[in-house]
This record gives C-alpha cells, sequence and structure tokens, in this order.
C-alpha cells in the first residue's frame, strides 16, 4: 500500500515538473500564431525567459517601427477576446482597472500612457501569481507609485493584463518592453522589472 501512495506521489511530480510547463507553451502558442510579431517575442522572452526571443535580434530599427505603426489595439484585443475592463473580485459592478486607447485608468485616476513607467514579474509557484506595480509624474510634480493588486481583480487569465500592458505601451507609451534584457525564468519565480 505504502509504495503505490509513493509512486503516485512521484508520478505527480513527475507530472508537475514536465507537463505543466509543456502545457503553458502549447496555451501560450495561441499568441505565436504570427512569426513576426513582437508582442509574442516579448511575451515569450518574458514569461519563459526564452533567449531566442530577443526582439533585436530577431528584429530591425524599421521593422520594429513599422509594427508599432501598423499595430491595431482595439483589433488585437478583439481578436484574442481580452477584456479591456476589469472588476472588483468582492463587488463586480466596481471597475479597478481600465485599458482605454491612449489612457490607463486606475480606478477614479486617467493616467496617459506616455507618463507611465511599470513593473510586471510571473511568479510560477502554486499557479501563476503576478505583481504590478505603476509608476507616474502626477499634474503636482509628484511621482506616485501605485501596487495594483491583481488577485483583487476578477480575470480569466493571467496573461491579459500583461498583454494589454505591452500593447498600450508600446503602441501610445514608453515602448519599454522593447528594451528588456534577457531573463533566465527560474523554477521558482521570475521577475520582471520595466521601471525606465
Amino acid at each position: 500500500m505504502t509504495s503505490c501512495k509513493i509512486a503516485w506521489f512521484i508520478g505527480i511530480i513527475i507530472f508537475y515538473i514536465a507537463l505543466i510547463p509543456l502545457l503553458e507553451k502549447l496555451f501560450a502558442h495561441k499568441y505565436f500564431k504570427d512569426k513576426r510579431n513582437i508582442i509574442s517575442y516579448i511575451f515569450f522572452r518574458e514569461y519563459f525567459g526564452d533567449k531566442k526571443y530577443n526582439i533585436h535580434d530577431n528584429f530591425t530599427k524599421k521593422e520594429i517601427e513599422e509594427f508599432i505603426k501598423n499595430l491595431d489595439c482595439k483589433a488585437f484585443i478583439s481578436e484574442n477576446k481580452i477584456p479591456t475592463e476589469y472588476f472588483s473580485v468582492k463587488n463586480e459592478s466596481y471597475s479597478i482597472l481600465k485599458f482605454e486607447n491612449e489612457h490607463l485608468k486606475h480606478y477614479t485616476r486617467i493616467i496617459p500612457w506616455e507618463i507611465v513607467s511599470w513593473k510586471y514579474s510571473f511568479q510560477d509557484n502554486e499557479g501563476i501569481e503576478e505583481f504590478l506595480e505603476i509608476q507616474y509624474v502626477n499634474e503636482s510634480n509628484e511621482t506616485i507609485t501605485e501596487e495594483i493588486i491583481t488577485d483583487r481583480i476578477m480575470q480569466k487569465t493571467s496573461f491579459h493584463l500583461f498583454l494589454l500592458f505591452v500593447i498600450h505601451d508600446l503602441k501610445y507609451g514608453k515602448r519599454l518592453s522593447l528594451d528588456r534584457d534577457y531573463h533566465v525564468k527560474k523554477r521558482n519565480s521570475f521577475k520582471f522589472d520595466i521601471f525606465g
């Protein structure tokens, strides 16, 4: 009886170590249909820590500029069925975060993308936890740092907020995600820090 429990336990460990990362990558490939899609490269580079998806090794400056010029945020969002407004887990009518083209709305504050710096991390412990923080200078010339507590936000998948930050930052913001260095994804934690 004890050997059965041990075999079952070892089987679960092997499944978690070998198959979960493979399943994650298969699921994520839906965002990687077009091999010349810079958003897909950013996603794979940061989420999976895969060096072969380095933007500057795979695209010229002209290709990057052309891609951003032609980037249609609304079409990307619609095609991938990504919601643009996120509500509180405790109150489904209370809006916490909304993506409005040139602006990010966090609670009642409307912040232009051109002044937003952001930090994002995926932590791959038990499931996926997210850490998300924004920083900007307000009208009074004060630097404001706000943590967006993602477990208070209703969302279908953790990929969505990250993708929304990337596409809006590329189109309307500082394009911080283009200049990331390669990061190795560690088994227990993966840090993504974009303050510029």
